[in-house]
C-alpha cells in the first residue's frame, strides 16, 4: 500500500496548504487534487493546477466499465487544457462531459421508470404497495440509487418487516435482473479489498486499469516509476461510496493519499472533521500541523466575525465593537423584500456584485426569478423558456389509462402555455397561434368541464358556430372604421358581455384551430401504449433546436451535450406516459443523486450553501450575503436512509457495519456541517468587505423563526438590559418597507390638455348611452371596460352566471328576437354552466320578456332601480334606459390624469364588471 496520511491545519488556504504539502516532500503542482465539491474544485484550478471533484472522478471509472452506459474518459480535460485555455476553457469542455454524464444517468432513470411500471403491471398487477412504488418513484430511485452507491444490495436487507419495505425490496431485486447498469457502482466501488488489492482476477485487473485511466485523463501520465500523490480537500464529512473509492485507491501500490483535515483541535465548528477522520472507520488519525508563526494564516489569526461566532459558541459575551460594519443580521418579512434588498445591494455596489448563497438555494431561486426579473438569476432554467413550456405542457396533456395506454387530457394552463410559446405550428392560411392567446385566454370560461381532447375540439368547434350563428347576427366583433363604431357595435349586442361571446369570427376559428392543433399533436404522440425512444427524442431534440436559438453558446453546448448523452439504448420502446418523464429530466428536473457528492458545475445566481467550502482555501474581496438562513432550513438535516427503507433495516441486516455507521455519521452530524461551512463565511471574506446574514420571516403567511445560530449572535429579544449586555451580540436589522421608499420610477406628467370644451363635448356625445352611462356611476369604469383593453366583456365568473338569465329578456327587448330564439341563443352560450346554475339565474332574473320588469338595458348594469333613481347605480341604469347623453364632468373629469381617480363608493365597485382590472375598486368591510 502507499502513503496513507491525513494533516491537521488551523488554516487550510492555498499557502498553508503548500507548507504541508512540502513539508511531506511533494509540491503543489507535484499532486493530484480532489475535491468534495465542484466550488472547492474551481478554487484549485484558479491557483493553476487541475482539480477534480469526487463525482467526476466516479463517473470518469464507472461509466467506463459499463457495456451499456459507456462512457469513455477520454474527452474529459487533461492538464493540457487548462494550461492551453485556461480555467474558463477547462471549464467549458468538463461541463460539456459531464452534461453527457448526466445524460447517461437520466437515460438510466428513464430505464429504470420504464421497469418499475413494467413490474407494477406484469409481476404485481394487485398490489397496492407496488402502485404506491410507482407513484413515489422519484423518491424511491434515489434511495436505491443511494443504498446500491453504499455497497447494499436488497439481499443485504434481512431484518424489513413492514409490507412496504418488502414490496420494495422485490421490486427492487426485480429492477437489478433487468437493469444489470443498475449495480454498476456497487460492483465497481464495493469489490472485495483484498481481491482488488492482489490483482488475481480480470475482474479486479480490469477495474484498477479504469482507476489508473481516469488519474491519468484527468491529471496526466505519470513518468515511469514516478508515484502519484493524490490530495483530498474538503471532506469535512464523506459518505460509503467515497470512502469506498479511498479505500480502493489505497490498495493501488503506485498511490499515496494525503487528506487536509481543517482543524486545531479545540474549535467548536471544526467537530464535523473530528468525527468522519477515525481510524475506527479505517481513515488515517490526523497529523497536526503548525504553520510557519509569520503566516498570515496561522492559528491565532481568527477575524472578528469568526472570533464572534466562537464567543456564542462558547456562551461568552459577543463584542460588538466595530462588528456591524463587518457583519450584520438581517430579518426579511417576506420574499419580496430580500428581493428588495438584493436589488439595492446591486444598485449600491461599487466594484463586484455581492456572493449569494442560501439554504435551500433551488426555492431561494425560484423566488428570486419569479418576484426579481431584473436581478442576478445566474444560469437559465430551460424549463423557464419559450421552448421549455411548450414541451413540458405538452406532455403534461398525455394521461395513462389504467390497463395501458394514454390519453389526451388537457388543462387551460397547458393550452395557454403551447399556444403562447411560439412553436404551435399554423395551419395553412391561419395566422400564428401566438395572436389567439388573449381571445383564448378570454374564452376559457366556456371550456369549463372540459377533460379531454375530444370534449376541448368540440366544444372549441361549437363555440365557432355559436360566434357565426348567434353573436354576429345582432353585432359582430370586427375590425371597425373607428372607436366610436366599435362601441356602437358593442353596446348594441347583448350576448358579447360575456368573454366568450367578445370573439370576433377570425379570432373563434383561430381558437378552434388551436385546440385542433394540440390535440392532434398530442394525441399522436399518445396514440400507442409505447412508443420507440429514439423517435420521441428525434421530436425533442427538432424541438429544441429551434427553441434554442436564442440561448448563448455555453447554454446550448451543454443542454446538447445532455441530450447526446441520454441517446444510448434508443432502440428501447418506453410507456407513453414515461415520455412526461424524458422531457422533464431533458429540462432539467434531472435524476441526479448526491451520494457521490456534489454535482453542480455551473455557477448560480444563488448558490447552495456547500459553495462557501472554497473560501477556505481563498478568502474573496467581496461581500458576501447567505439568507434564508432559518429554524428548519439551517443548520440542515439529511436522512440517514431514504424512502421507504428505515434505518434499522440497515442495521439490523447484513450490511457492513462501517457502511452503517457512515450512513447514521451523515445524518447526525449535518448540522455541525453547516456550522463549519457558517466558519468559512465569516473567516472567507477580507476585511474590508461584509458578510450578511439573512432569514425570511414569512412566506406564504407562515412564519418562521431565525436560526439557533443566528439567534446565538443577536441580542436577545423581549429581555432586561442586563441581560442583554452580558449576551452582547448584534441587533437585528430590519428591510425599509417600500411604502416608507421613494419612488424608484418617476411617472410621466400628464400631458397639456390640447383638446377644446368643445370638441370634447361633441366626443362625449358620440358615446352610446349604454356605454357612457357606467360614467354617471364612476367615470374609472367607462375608461376601463369601453375604451381600454381587449374586450368589454364582464370579467367575474358571478356576473356570468347573473347574465345568463337576464340576457334572454334583454335581447328580446332590445333586438326583437323571439323569446324561444333568445333562451337557445343563451343556452348554448352558457352551455358549460349546470343545468341547476341556468335554471337558477334564469329563476332570479330581473330583466323578463313581460312587461313591467327591468328594461333591456338593465344587463349593461346588474343593478339599478327605475325609481327613486337617487343613487348612482339607479341614474346610470336610467341614463342607459333613456338614452341619455352623458355629461363631459363624469366621462372626463377635471381632475382626471391618464385615467379618473375613482369612487371610494364600495356599492359601486361591488357591481362593476370590470373591478379586476382597476387599481382602485373598494372592497365592501365584512
Amino acid at each position: 500500500m502507499g502513503r496513507w496520511k491525513s494533516v491537521a491545519a488551523a488554516a487550510v488556504d492555498e499557502n498553508v496548504l503548500r507548507q504541508v504539502l512540502e513539508a511531506h516532500g511533494t509540491g503543489w503542482e507535484s499532486v493530484c487534487h480532489i475535491t468534495a465539491t465542484a466550488s472547492l474544485a474551481r478554487g484549485v484550478r484558479a491557483t493553476g493546477v487541475v482539480g477534480v471533484p469526487i463525482a467526476v472522478l466516479t463517473d470518469l471509472v464507472v461509466l467506463a466499465g459499463d457495456k451499456d452506459l459507456a462512457l469513455p474518459p477520454d474527452t474529459f480535460p487533461g492538464p493540457d487544457v487548462l494550461g492551453r485555455e485556461g480555467p474558463k476553457g477547462y471549464d467549458r469542455q468538463a461541463t460539456a462531459w459531464q452534461s453527457t454524464a448526466s445524460g447517461r444517468r437520466m437515460r438510466l432513470g428513464i430505464k429504470l421508470d420504464d421497469e418499475l411500471r413494467k413490474y407494477a403491471r406484469q409481476v404485481a398487477p394487485n398490489d397496492g404497495m407496488a402502485k404506491l412504488l410507482v407513484k413515489s418513484r422519484r423518491e424511491f430511485s434515489r434511495s436505491i440509487h443511494t443504498l446500491i452507491a453504499s455497497g447494499i444490495s436488497p439481499k443485504d436487507l434481512t431484518n424489513v418487516s413492514d409490507g412496504l419495505g418488502r414490496a420494495a425490496l422485490e421490486a427492487w431485486a426485480w429492477l437489478e435482473r433487468e437493469i444489470p447498469s443498475l449495480a454498476a457502482s456497487r460492483r465497481d466501488l464495493w469489490m472485495n479489498f483484498q481481491e482488488f488489492q492482489a490483482q488475481t482476477t480480470p475482474l479486479a485487473r480490469d477495474l484498477r486499469g479504469r482507476i489508473e485511466r481516469a488519474l491519468d485523463v484527468a491529471f496526466g501520465v505519470c513518468a515511469p516509476g514516478e508515484r502519484r500523490v493524490i490530495v483530498h480537500h474538503g471532506f469535512y464529512f464523506f459518505t460509503p461510496p467515497q470512502w469506498a473509492l479511498f479505500q480502493l485507491l489505497r490498495r493501488i501500490p503506485s498511490i499515496d493519499q494525503i487528506f487536509i483535515v481543517h482543524d486545531d483541535g479545540a474549535n467548536p465548528a471544526f467537530e464535523s472533521w473530528r468525527r468522519f477522520f477515525t481510524e475506527e472507520w479505517g481513515m488515517p488519525a490526523p497529523e497536526e500541523f503548525k504553520a510557519s508563526s509569520g503566516d498570515a494564516a496561522a492559528e491565532s489569526n481568527v477575524g472578528p466575525r469568526g472570533g464572534a461566532l466562537l464567543q456564542a459558541l462558547r456562551g461568552e459575551t459577543v463584542f460588538v465593537d466595530g462588528l456591524p460594519e463587518r457583519l450584520s443580521i438581517l430579518e426579511c418579512r417576506s420574499p419580496a423584500e430580500l428581493v428588495r434588498e438584493w436589488r439595492r445591494e446591486t444598485v449600491e455596489a461599487q466594484g463586484d456584485l455581492p456572493i449569494r448563497f442560501a439554504g435551500d438555494a433551488q426555492s431561494i431561486e425560484r423566488l428570486v426569478r419569479r418576484l426579481g426579473r431584473d436581478t442576478d438569476s445566474g444560469r437559465v432554467d430551460l424549463a423557464q423558456l419559450p421552448i421549455g413550456a411548450f414541451l413540458l405542457a405538452l406532455h403534461d396533456c398525455i394521461k395513462p389509462i389504467n390497463g395501458g395506454g394514454a390519453e389526451v387530457v388537457l388543462t387551460s394552463e397547458a393550452l395557454l402555455d403551447i399556444a403562447a410559446s411560439g412553436y404551435l405550428h399554423p395551419n395553412e392560411g391561419r395566422r400564428p397561434a401566438t395572436e389567439y392567446v388573449g381571445a383564448l385566454r378570454r374564452a376559457m370560461p366556456f371550456f369549463a368541464g372540459c377533460s379531454t381532447g375530444e370534449q376541448w375540439r368540440e366544444r372549441a368547434l361549437n363555440l365557432h358556430r355559436l360566434i357565426l350563428a348567434e353573436v354576429v347576427p345582432l353585432g359582430e366583433k370586427a375590425a371597425p372604421s373607428s372607436d366610436i363604431e366599435r362601441l356602437r357595435l358593442a353596446a348594441g349586442n347583448p350576448l358579447r358581455l360575456v368573454p366568450w361571446g367578445d370573439l370576433s369570427c377570425d379570432e373563434a376559428a383561430g381558437i378552434a384551430d388551436v385546440v385542433s392543433l394540440v390535440v392532434t399533436l398530442v394525441g399522436g404522440i399518445a396514440s400507442r401504449e409505447r412508443i420507440a425512444l429514439k423517435d420521441h427524442v428525434r421530436f425533442i431534440r427538432s424541438n429544441l433546436q429551434h427553441g434554442m436559438s436564442n440561448l448563448d453558446d455555453e447554454a446550448r453546448l451543454e443542454i446538447a451535450a445532455k441530450v447526446d448523452g441520454f441517446s444510448i439504448g434508443l432502440d428501447d420502446e418506453i410507456d407513453v406516459d414515461g415520455l412526461v418523464d424524458v422531457v422533464a429530466m431533458l429540462l432539467g428536473r434531472t435524476a441526479e443523486f448526491d451520494a457521490f457528492g456534489e454535482l453542480e458545475t455551473k455557477l448560480s445566481g444563488v448558490r447552495d450553501l456547500r459553495g462557501l467550502d472554497a473560501l477556505g482555501m481563498r478568502k474573496v474581496a467581496r461581500d458576501l450575503h447567505i439568507t434564508n438562513l432559518s429554524e428548519g432550513i439551517f443548520p440542515s438535516s439529511v436522512k440517514a436512509v431514504g424512502w421507504p427503507f428505515r434505518m434499522e433495516d440497515i442495521a439490523g441486516g447484513e450490511v457492513d457495519s462501517i457502511t452503517v455507521e457512515v450512513l447514521a455519521a451523515r445524518a447526525d452530524n449535518a448540522a455541525l456541517g453547516d456550522l463549519y461551512l457558517l466558519w468559512l463565511a465569516l473567516e472567507g471574506v477580507q476585511p474590508g468587505n461584509k458578510v450578511t446574514l439573512s432569514w425570511i420571516s414569512d412566506v406564504g403567511g407562515e412564519r418562521r423563526n431565525p436560526s439557533a445560530v443566528l439567534s446565538l449572535l443577536t441580542l436577545p429579544p423581549r429581555l432586561s438590559c442586563a441581560i442583554r449586555i452580558r449576551a452582547g451580540g448584534l441587533p437585528i436589522d430590519t428591510i425599509r418597507p417600500a411604502v416608507d421608499m421613494g419612488a424608484i420610477r418617476e411617472r410621466p406628467a400628464s400631458p397639456a390638455q390640447s383638446v377644446s370644451t368643445e370638441d370634447l363635448a361633441l366626443a362625449v356625445g358620440k358615446i352610446p348611452s349604454r356605454a357612457s352611462a357606467s360614467a354617471t356611476a364612476c367615470s374609472r369604469r367607462l375608461a376601463l371596460q369601453w375604451i381600454l383593453g381587449p374586450s368589454h366583456a364582464f370579467q367575474s365568473e358571478h356576473h356570468h352566471a347573473m347574465l345568463h338569465g337576464n340576457v334572454i329578456g334583454a335581447v328580446v327587448k332590445l333586438n326583437r328576437l323571439t323569446e324561444d330564439e333568445a333562451r337557445r341563443a343563451a343556452n348554448d352560450l352558457w352551455r358549460h354552466l349546470t343545468p341547476g346554475q341556468r335554471s337558477s339565474s334564469y329563476a332570479r332574473r330581473v330583466v323578463k320578456v313581460s312587461r313591467g320588469s327591468a328594461a333591456g338595458q338593465w344587463v349593461f348594469t346588474l343593478a339599478g332601480k327605475r325609481s327613486p333613481a337617487d343613487g348612482p347605480l339607479d341614474r346610470a341604469y336610467q341614463a342607459a334606459m333613456t338614452d341619455a347623453e352623458a355629461g363631459v364632468e363624469e366621462v372626463a373629469p377635471f381632475d382626471s390624469d391618464y385615467l379618473p381617480p375613482g369612487v371610494d363608493d364600495s356599492s359601486i365597485c361591488e357591481y362593476c364588471p370590470v373591478r379586476l382590472s382597476c387599481l382602485v375598486w373598494v372592497q365592501q368591510d365584512g
